[in-house]
């Protein structure tokens, strides 16, 4: 190569002419030492290139920092070739090149499968030692560097926080100008989070011209999941194209992007496209946008198709954001959830004034959603913590050309801590749908108002209507409200016509919401609840000494209102009503208390009523507690509920009264019963029905009475009770005046059991009552006698007005008015007006027959009582051997009657008789005297009289039952039986007329004494062990007496004329 550029031959042919030989040796000379020295460099040189290419290189790394190991393979004049450089720790090297080739030509580079590693941890990029010439502190505008730069298989790892990034890269060209190749970029998997990325990769063509990159190619994501937010995205790529300015600090150019199906919370679109142009200088973004999105979707609602274009502004580093478009939306309707969240409110609300309301809503909505349009232009702009929205103008016009919503001039503000602040007018409409004209201002003191107004709206028999409503934001973002609803419609179970409502209270963000802080009036033209509608009247509502009657803030919902009093009236059914109270208290969640509750039906003059002295609750999730003192008056019923107390509890629309304390007396100024008490009873009121269950007891022995179960119907005013008498005992501890005074007087000294069933059936305008009672056998004591064995059924016809049905019948084991009869039955009825009716009743009776006739009385009254017992046949041989009076034959036949009075002063006999039937009879002494040693006549006497006949005998009684029973025994045609002991004087008296009278003082159950000791003896004790006569039978004087009576006895001393 020097032979070739220097020929000292040539050289010193064009010298000749001009130098002088002298000198030309001299320069000869110098030029030839020069030559040589250079010629000797120059060897070294090539022979030491190696050596000095090493220590350059090692140098320069060495200045740069760059730990490096590598090797030279060649050093020639046309390229300078090393191998396996390796920049960094050689265990994990930061940078590696197989092959490094740099020509003769000034820049050109040709990398070899250079391999580049780097991590991205807590936010920062970083290459390990190359850091320093990648990120300097220059404040020079960057500039690529002046390389003919060729890269053969190029590649790169990137470690993350979020996954590993693989960059393949190829290529060649000066770096300024004339650059081309290819870069891809892929991450199989990237994880923040809960959110994955799956088969994230870009592939672009990259080229420089005049300093500036350009790089075109997709961006592809096989999918993108976020389970927590609710976030997926399928099958989206987005085209770039975009040239970056030489200094690397903007760029500019076109992206276009398509996705399929993607999700966000519970919005879904089946599709997504659209298309950008960008520039992006000086922290600054500048992009005309179009957006297209099908089939999008959300619980609330669905867009067929929703397309935005517009220009979208950043500056400051994206501090400030500003997003100006137009929407275009077709087919935009209510969202499956929405549709079916109405649905089933207003299945939920069947029966209020709400149902038809959301029904007629519902179906107006998606009838004119099927071919909706939308239009729209909005300003949107962000800037630091604060953001607004402008809509000039947006209109929501259903299928049929009507505008369902619109807004016009139309801002949102929000920042900071403060409530959003909103301006504007808006208005709704549509076929079926509410008309609500609203505007929203700037208040001249500073905050923002909104009135609204909405004309009656009707659907179905509901109307809702809100003559105005001011709603005003202070500065601070606090919210008042004021203004009035009027309501007409169903309520469960009933209705409100012309319920008029006042609104008025405040938000903010510190103390929540906050209604009615004064005392307000609930108005109503009528208010119906199942039967009961209440004619118009007003309710005062206070709120308590915390502020608000309605509160709603950190601490959840609170209520607490009070109302002085209550005084409704109107009807129940066709029933009048009136209602009223004491002060009422509400405290939600807390307490409810009511004082005096006080609720008539019916007739002024005749009403049923129910009082409540006092009642108390817990109001939760459910209303639960006590009340006291409470009385029910039914006035068809004639009976009367007091005392009563209990726990009661109203959850799931079910009133429940459990525990209860009450008595149950009778009405009637003369009660049929003693009041009775029951403890532990229960009451369900479900659906305007009441049923209620109580075991009554008697107070004293608490022992069961009866048990009942009752049924009532308020919408229809009828119901029932059914009482189960399962068994009564009677004995010491419980007799039937226990139960009833009506049996004082007529029965005492019961045992025995009854048992039975009863039934009480009521309505509007009627009582019913039924039972059937029975029992096996139940002895006791009546007026005229002991009775035992009573046995059977009575049925009644009207318990409560213990009536029965006609010739009711029960058996009589026995009966004892002062000698027992045996197997008897006894027809009787209850007749209205506690009339009893004593039809008969008949037993066997010594030979003959007795009967009690009928007779009439009035259970409870102090009316005299009449019965008369009828004797008939009676035979007087069985009635002596009934009365064991062993030493007395008798014979003969009798008939007679025992009229019984019972009245103030006990019982009595008045006017009884027994006549003996023809030819009489006789009457005999069979056993012998026991004390035989009387005088000559006494035993001459005894022995004429032991045996007589008589052609006719009557007995006459009179007195009382409980004192002394005047007894007349008469005797016509006496003469001296066959068994008389007959002499001359026997004969000579027999020829006489004889009648014979005996009168008897003695109490009416000691008669039968009376009678047997005339003709037993020793049936009485000896007269002598009594000192009425002495040893020789002779009469021994009375002692003298204080005081003598002026009163006769029954039988005169000296008596009467025998005729």
């Amino acid at each position: 190569m020097a032979q070739d550029e220097y020929d000292p031959e040539n050289a010193e042919a064009a010298a000749k002419p001009d130098l002088p030989p002298a000198r030309s040796r001299r320069w000869r000379l110098l030029l030839a030492i020069v030559g040589g020295v250079l010629l000797l460099a120059l060897l070294y040189g090539w022979f030491t290139r190696e050596q000095i290419a090493d220590s350059v290189i090692s140098g320069q790394l060495e200045e740069l920092g760059l730990p490096a190991q590598y090797e030279i393979e060649s050093i020639g004049p046309r390229a300078q070739v090393l191998r396996n450089v390796v920049i960094g720790d050689p265990e994990r090297p930061d940078l590696t090149i197989e092959r490094v080739e740099a020509g003769l030509v000034a820049g050109r580079i040709k990398l070899v499968r250079p391999r580049l590693y780097g991590t991205y941890r807590d936010g920062k990029l970083s290459f390990g030692s190359l850091d320093p010439l990648i990120f300097t502190d220059s404040e020079e505008p960057f500039r690529l560097p002046d390389f003919d730069l060729v890269i053969v298989d190029g590649r790169g790892l990137l470690e993350s926080d979020y996954g590993p990034i693989g960059v393949k890269t190829q290529g060649q060209g000066p770096l300024r100008d004339g650059f081309s190749g290819i870069l891809a970029i892929a991450a199989p998997r990237l994880e923040a989070g809960d959110c994955t990325a799956d088969k994230a990769s870009f592939f672009a063509k990259v080229s420089v011209r005049r300093e500036k990159p350009h790089i075109a190619g997709p961006l592809r994501l096989g999918t993108l999941s976020c389970p927590q937010q609710d976030l997926t995205l399928a099958n989206a790529a987005m085209e770039v194209d975009a040239t970056i300015d030489q200094p690397l600090d903007g760029a500019e150019g076109r992206l276009a992007f398509e996705a399929a199906k993607s999700a966000f919370g519970p919005g879904r679109m089946r599709s997504a496209a659209g298309k950008a142009r960008f520039t992006y200088r000086k922290d600054a973004l500048t992009a005309r946008y179009e957006l297209t999105g099908k089939g999008i979707g959300s619980p609330q609602a669905i867009a067929e198709t929703l397309q935005v274009e517009g220009v979208a502004r950043t500056a400051d580093g994206f501090g400030r954001v500003e997003i100006e478009g137009n929407v275009d939306g077709k087919a935009i309707r209510l969202g499956q959830g929405l549709a079916s969240a109405m649905g089933e409110a207003a299945r939920a609300s069947e029966g209020t004034l709400v149902q038809p309301v959301l029904d007629q809503l519902r179906t107006a909505l998606l009838r004119e959603g099927r071919a909706s349009t939308l239009k729209a232009g909005f300003l949107a702009r962000q800037a630091g913590d604060g953001a607004s929205l402008v809509v000039p103008q947006a209109t929501l016009r259903g299928g049929s050309g009507q505008a369902l919503l619109s807004f016009s001039r139309f801002q949102v503000s929000a920042g900071g801590q403060n409530p959003p602040r909103i301006a504007g007018n808006f208005a709704t409409g549509g076929k079926g749908l509410p008309r609500i004209a609203g505007r929203m201002e700037r208040r001249p003191s500073g905050g923002l108002a909104m009135r609204l107004h909405m004309p009656e709206y009707r659907a179905g028999t509901s109307r809702i209507a809100l003559p105005e409503l001011l709603i005003v934001q202070s500065d601070g973002g606090e919210l008042g409200f004021a203004g009035q609803a009027q309501l007409s419609g169903a309520l469960p179970g009933g209705r409100a016509e012309g319920l008029v409502l006042p609104l008025s209270g405040n938000w903010s963000s510190a103390r929540g919401l906050s209604v009615w802080r004064r005392c307000v009036e609930v108005s109503f033209d009528r208010l119906e609840l199942a039967n009961l509608a209440i004619e118009k009247r007003k309710v005062p509502l206070c709120p308590s000494s915390s502020g608000a009657i309605v509160r709603f803030g950190q601490q959840g919902l609170k209520i607490a209102a009070g109302v002085p009093a209550l005084d409704l009236a109107g009807k129940l059914g066709e029933t009048p009503i009136r209602i009223g109270s004491g002060p009422l208290g509400l405290a939600y969640p807390g307490k409810l208390a009511a004082r005096s509750l006080d609720v008539e039906l019916g007739p002024a003059d005749d009403p049923s009523r129910f009082r409540i002295a006092g009642l108390e609750a817990d109001v939760g999730n459910q209303v639960a507690g006590t009340f006291s003192d409470a009385e029910v008056y039914l006035s068809a019923v004639p009976l009367d509920l007091t005392k009563a107390a209990g726990n009661w509890r109203f959850a799931d629309g079910a009133l429940t009264i459990a525990d209860a304390f009450v008595t149950v007396s009778d009405r009637e100024q003369d009660a049929r019963f003693q009041p009775l008490d029951a403890q532990g009873a229960t009451l369900e009121l479900i659906d305007n029905v009441i049923t209620a269950h109580a075991v009554l007891r008697e107070p004293g022995s608490l022992r069961e009475v009866v048990r009942t179960d009752i049924r009532h119907d308020l919408s229809t005013g009828r119901g029932n009770a059914d009482l189960f008498v399962d068994r009564l005992l009677f004995d010491d501890t419980m007799q039937p005046d226990t139960i009833s005074r009506l049996a004082l007087g007529i029965i005492a000294n019961a045992e025995g059991i009854v048992r039975g069933q009863g039934r009480i059936d009521w309505n509007e305008v009627d009582v019913t009552s039924t039972g059937r009672f029975t029992t096996d056998s139940l002895d006791f004591a009546a007026a005229f006698g002991p009775v035992h064995g009573l046995s059977g059924t009575v049925e009644f016809t009207d318990l409560l007005g213990l009536v029965t049905a006609p010739d009711q019948r029960l058996r009589i084991a026995a009966i004892n008015p002062g000698i027992e009869v045996n197997d008897g039955v006894l027809s009787f009825e209850l007749r209205p007006d506690y009339l009893l009716a004593v039809n008969g009743a008949q037993w066997p009776f010594l030979g003959g027959e007795l009967r009690l006739l009928p007779t009439q009385m009035r259970i409870g009254s102090t009316d005299d009582y009449r019965y008369t017992l009828k004797i008939e046949a009676l035979d007087a041989a069985q009635l002596v051997e009934r009365l064991e009076m062993g030493n007395i034959a008798a014979d003969g036949t009798f008939d007679g009657v025992l009229p019984l009075v019972f009245d103030k002063d006990g019982g009595h006999i008045v006017g009884g008789v027994l006549q003996s039937r023809p030819p009489g009879g006789n009457l005999s002494y069979v056993g012998k005297l026991t004390y035989e040693d009387l005088s000559v006549m006494a035993n001459f006497a005894f022995d004429a009289l032991k045996s007589l006949d008589y052609r006719e005998m009557r007995i006459d009684m009179d007195g009382s039952l409980e004192g002394e029973i005047v007894t007349r025994v008469s005797f016509d045609g006496i003469k001296q039986g066959r068994q008389a002991t007959q002499n001359f004087i026997t004969r000579q008296v027999a020829r006489l007329p004889i009648h014979f009278n005996v009168n008897l003082r003695a109490p009416f159950f000691q008669l039968v004494t009376s009678l047997r000791s005339m003709y037993e003896p020793e049936y009485l004790r000896d007269p002598r062990a009594l000192g009425l006569i002495d040893d020789r039978g002779q009469a021994m004087a009375s002692p003298p007496s204080s005081q003598t009576s002026d009163e006769s006895g029954i039988q005169p001393p000296a008596s009467e004329d025998m005729q």
